[in-house]
């Protein structure tokens, strides 16, 4: 038997070389909020952006990291990608195009009243975005 969570969310991780990007992209597309860094001495910067009760952290490491070499998405085994719910899933590809994001897949009804979006964030990152229609 395991034990439980101490909080009832995920936080996810993001490592990159410049965090600038990266929070003005979260912030604006998905109106994440935005705390207070924290400086971890020879280690790097975490910052930290709030959804509900979960954090992304966007760790930007003291040594410059370097980038992924895996081919796509599911080239490699690990965490790859985020989903994120939206009310309104038109808007936020247009908010991610206008906030240097790029779309790989377009909008889509995966199912009866499902929508799906495949978006990357600045550094590439991969963000599935879903929308219950008539929700919102």
């Amino acid at each position: 038997m395991g034990t439980r969570m101490a909080k009832p969310a995920l936080d996810v991780g993001i490592v990159a070389a410049d965090a600038a990007p990266l929070v003005a992209f979260y912030r604006d597309v998905f109106d994440l909020t935005v705390g207070d860094p924290l400086e971890i001495p020879h280690v790097g910067t975490i910052h930290r952006l709030a959804c509900g009760d979960s954090l992304l952290r966007i760790m930007v490491p003291a040594e410059k990291p370097e980038p992924d070499a895996a081919p796509s998405w599911s080239g490699r085994c690990g965490f790859r990608y985020l989903t994120l719910e939206v009310v309104d899933i038109d808007a936020a590809v247009a908010a991610v195009r206008s906030c240097g994001g790029s779309v790989p897949l377009e909008p889509f009804e995966l199912r009866p009243g499902r929508r799906v979006a495949q978006v990357t964030d600045p550094d590439g990152n991969l963000i599935e975005i879903g929308q219950d229609i008539g929700q919102g």
